[in-house]
């Protein structure tokens, strides 16, 4: 029993590492349009997908009942849901707006179709933003607190995980929630980190941005794009593994400022694994001993991700950033895939007496909200986006 249904499927990283770990995906859906060509033209050439059904849809417009009969299966035969809903409404680099923002209703519809599926496991994957990301209430960690009493009520405990993708082999320091949904009794194992930053006892170190671009064929001249302007000009100046730095807010704690790097405007270090691969085209920059300064290219981006090499992407450059950016990297999503299947073909599912509550958050992002809470309650104003939940949080988390 190891057929799953693949929801917001974009390019398919995330399905690419289950199919690896020995999974078999039976239906995959995203409502993009080039997400969906970029499956249907991997699967036409033999890759993944090969015998999936692929398909463009809004998933609050699908029902499991219709899914079950395309598939010719019954209620109960998928043993899991992939798919993490969309993203931006948690992220740190978006508004926040979280369940105020339609893309966070989502997992409303997630959850509904895992439900008439009736599946026995749920892997979802979100920025990590969703660990201390607020609720209807405005306190921070209560999204994440309701989307587990949500899975809770409906019949599945969960497992909350932060993994590093570098830590598990990909060139990429890519930080990202994952979130596995179980029926009671029947609590999932996780991958052990095979990599570390630095020498550690039994872990191979990083794999850095050098290493992996080293396998990536040269680059067509249109694959190449440089720094123009003032742009041009500061990024010259300044070292590997910085950028230009974005006018810093003042707050009660930080005087100086609160302050990032400028969106596009980063010089990556090659000896290092990658920053995270964003959705966009203002990817980091590389000195190139080829080609001199120029940002990082789509099949790039692909590699750090960890896709196939000869992964085929639908659409124009930006939806080609786009749907690698958001992917989930498949050499993760891979590790992860194979602890579940081990567990899953080795256990027979025997129910354990329904808990009375929601099983704790590893110590660690508890520890990561209650800090949050705290630091909301100094800086919070200066950190909000949007007006409205600025003034939730004065309401709520002042005094």
């Amino acid at each position: 029993m190891t057929d799953f249904v693949s929801v917001f499927s974009g390019a398919g990283g995330l399905d690419i590492g289950l199919q690896r770990a020995g999974w078999n995906c039976l239906y995959a859906t995203d409502f993009d349009k080039n997400a969906i060509e970029t499956l249907k033209l991997n699967a036409a050439a033999g890759r993944h997908h090969s015998r999936c059904a692929i398909k463009q849809a809004d998933i609050r417009d699908l029902t499991g009942e219709e899914m079950l009969s395309e598939m010719g299966k019954r209620r109960g035969d998928i043993a899991l849901l992939a798919g993490g809903p969309p993203c931006q409404s948690w992220s740190s680099a978006g508004h926040q707006l979280g369940f105020n923002d339609p893309r966070g209703r989502l997992f409303e519809d997630y959850l509904r179709v895992a439900k008439e599926l009736e599946v026995r496991w749920l892997l979802f994957e979100n920025v990590r933003g969703l660990i201390t990301a607020r609720g209807s209430d405005g306190v921070p960690g209560s999204a994440l607190a309701a989307i587990r009493q949500a899975l809770f009520s409906a019949g599945w405990q969960t497992r909350v995980e932060l993994f590093n993708a570098a830590d598990y082999g990909a060139p990429q320091r890519r930080v990202r929630v994952v979130l596995i949904g179980y029926r009671f009794g029947d609590e999932p194992p996780i991958p052990t980190p095979s990599h570390s930053d630095g020498a550690h006892s039994g872990h191979t170190s990083w794999l850095s941005m050098a290493e992996a671009l080293a396998a990536v064929p040269p680059l067509e001249i249109d694959e190449i794009i440089r720094p123009s302007g003032k742009l041009a000009v500061e990024l010259e100046q300044i070292p590997a593994g910085s950028g230009v730095k974005s006018p810093g807010k003042r707050e009660t704690t930080r005087p100086g400022g609160h302050w990032g790097y400028k969106q596009g405007a980063f010089v990556a270090d090659l000896k290092r694994p990658a920053r995270t691969v964003t959705a966009n085209a203002q990817q980091d920059w590389i000195r190139d001993p080829i080609h001199g300064l120029r940002r990082l290219s789509p099949r790039e981006c692909a590699a750090l991700q960890t896709f196939p090499a000869d992964w085929i992407f639908a659409g124009k450059r930006v939806d080609q950033y786009r749907q690698i950016g958001n992917a989930v990297p498949p050499l993760l999503a891979e590790k992860i895939g194979a602890e579940l299947r081990r567990h899953v073909t080795g256990q027979v599912l025997t129910p354990n007496a329904t808990p009375a509550v929601v099983s704790p958050l590893p110590e660690k992002l508890q520890a990561a909200i209650d800090y949050t809470v705290r630091e909301h309650r100094r800086n919070g104003a200066s950190r909000m986006a949007a007006p409205s939940l600025r003034k939730i949080d004065r309401e709520r988390l002042a005094g």
